[in-house]
């Protein structure tokens, strides 16, 4: 969390499947630096996009999830030439979808890195807002010295506005890109880096919780990364269990979902039903949900209070309701208590959509105040509001992510100890979690779409152990886990019957470019490219 964004090798980085078109890749972009801005950059940037493997929608509200960094990537090729005055910014993206953007700005004063809010420029917004954060942060003498023209070539194989984070390691990448150019990478932490971005990112319109940030800087190269918010920043490789006969297949169904335009509707939405939810939940059950501080009044603040308030109510509700005692015998006292939340979800929150002035009533706030207290910070649009189930994705999908890590963590150990492991039956497990998830995430958040439910019955029809969105849904991809013996069988239908019928024809590199499998990869750093 402390050390500075590292320097490595490609062969740090990437899988021994994808290494060897990764060198022709950077070359690639080296050149078409060199022929734009008529010299070599000094260094690459890269920071990953990221599968989830589980814990959806509630990063922020306070519980860990468990993503994976992939081997798509954002790269950066970047020079800076040292000023005596101020900024000059030259940013350029390989893709016709980006217009170039150029701009002047005094790195220690945010309020002239002017944001735009239309246009083809508008993607520059996000390399924007992580110099307005970094401002706040930089050593004076730092800031003093950033005066200079920087210049910046973009490539990606990710798809944007897909689920897999691309926003975010837009973001990541940036920031390591700027402090790595004006000579500061040393001088700040991975972890403020990605405290950072998760802030700034919000000066775009979204909400974000910070699991994609977290993913695409700390990601480890062959294992998933258990990450916990609470009391702070906790990351933890865990490499799922070994074994050659499963793969992670990831779809992108070619829908974009563009967080900033449908964020009152969507995304923002359901973080503002969580936040109500919670507060309901605080009256009903008597407490000041205060605990943890970094959370306060979320619904892991409900939990984590009331826990704290009323200890002898956890041991009442094991004796009392037979689905709590098996989530203890079954993972423990931390599986038991998100079982037991869900049962007073059950009790405290009506189950049908509330109007504005239903839930004013619940929470004892009206008019202005409820604005100012709820709504301002991010608007939404909504005729009604649905926290009982909101609530239950959250509590039922943080059960999910503790019983995944759960099983993954006992496989490994019982590994190192020598002990015979079924492993097939551990991936099919792992599977119907991820099924049990997309189904919370399609019926309880409602945010699917139908044609992540296409991709995800077909990959389950066709072999897949499980299937499920990935991201913040709305469209974007999915992720499968799928025996090896049955990969080509759930490629096959999902080419033939989702994007055949839905897109006719297209390019065997189109396919391969939105049908990918993946594998834990490093995350953020820097690759120095050769002298001139």
């Amino acid at each position: 969390m402390n050390e500075p964004v590292p320097v490595l090798p490609l062969g740090d980085i990437y899988s021994s499947h994808t290494i060897s078109h990764q060198t022709p890749r950077y070359l690639e972009l080296e050149n078409n630096f060199e022929k734009k801005f008529s010299s070599k950059p000094q260094f690459i940037a890269r920071a990953p996009g990221r599968v989830n493997m589980i814990g959806e929608h509630i990063d922020y509200v306070g519980y860990s999830v468990f993503p994976l960094a992939i081997e798509r990537d954002i790269l950066m090729a970047v020079t800076f030439e040292p000023g005596s005055h101020d900024l000059e910014v030259h940013l350029e993206n390989e893709s016709s979808r980006f217009s170039r953007s150029t701009f002047h700005c005094d790195l220690a004063n945010p309020n002239t890195i002017e944001l735009v809010h239309s246009g083809n420029t508008r993607w520059a917004n996000y390399f924007k807002v992580a110099m307005r954060g970094l401002s706040h942060h930089l050593p004076s003498d730092i800031l003093s010295k950033a005066c200079g023209v920087l210049k910046v070539l973009v490539t990606s194989d990710l798809p944007p506005e897909n689920g897999l984070s691309s926003s975010a390691a837009l973001t990541i990448c940036s920031i390591i890109a700027v402090v790595t150019a004006i000579g500061a990478r040393e001088r700040v932490s991975r972890g403020l880096l990605t405290d950072i971005t998760i802030s700034s990112e919000r000066l775009v319109g979204v909400n974000s919780g910070g699991m994609d940030q977290a993913a695409s800087m700390f990601g480890v190269k062959g294992c998933a990364v258990s990450i916990g918010f609470v009391p702070e920043l906790k990351i933890t490789p865990i490499p799922l269990p070994a074994s050659e006969d499963y793969v992670f297949l990831v779809t992108n169904t070619m829908v974009a979902s563009d967080k900033k335009v449908m964020g009152p509707v969507q995304y923002n939405l359901r973080v503002v039903e969580t936040q109500l939810a919670a507060r309901v939940m605080e009256k009903k059950l008597n407490i000041d949900a205060e605990i943890p501080q970094r959370f306060r009044h979320t619904l892991r603040a409900v939990s984590d209070t009331y826990w704290e308030t009323y200890p002898e109510k956890f041991d009442e509700m094991i004796q009392q309701f037979d689905d709590v005692k098996a989530a203890f015998d079954d993972c423990g006292w931390k599986a038991a208590r998100m079982q037991a939340m869900l049962n007073l979800v059950e009790q405290n929150l009506p189950r049908r959509g509330l109007t504005r002035e239903e839930v004013e009533d619940l929470v004892g706030v009206y008019g202005v105040d409820f604005e100012k207290k709820f709504l301002k910070r991010f608007p939404v649009k909504t005729n009604k509001f649905y926290l009982h189930a909101r609530a239950f994705h959250a509590y039922s999908e943080a059960l999910r992510v503790i019983q995944f890590r759960t099983i993954c963590e006992r496989a490994n150990e019982a590994i190192q100890r020598g002990e015979e492991v079924d492993v097939h039956r551990i991936y099919h497990r792992l599977g119907a979690i991820m099924n049990g998830s997309h189904e919370s995430l399609r019926v309880s958040y409602e945010c699917s779409s139908p044609e992540l439910n296409m991709v995800v019955h077909l990959a389950r029809q066709n072999g897949a152990l499980g299937s499920r969105l990935t991201g913040a849904g709305w469209g974007g991809c999915a992720v499968s886990l799928v025996p090896k013996a049955k990969e080509q069988a759930v490629i096959s239908a999902v080419r033939h019957t989702y994007f055949g019928q839905r897109f006719g024809y297209l390019t065997p590199a189109e396919l391969d470019a939105n049908m990918f499998t993946t594998h834990p990869s490093q995350g953020a750093c820097i690759i120095m490219t050769s002298p001139k």
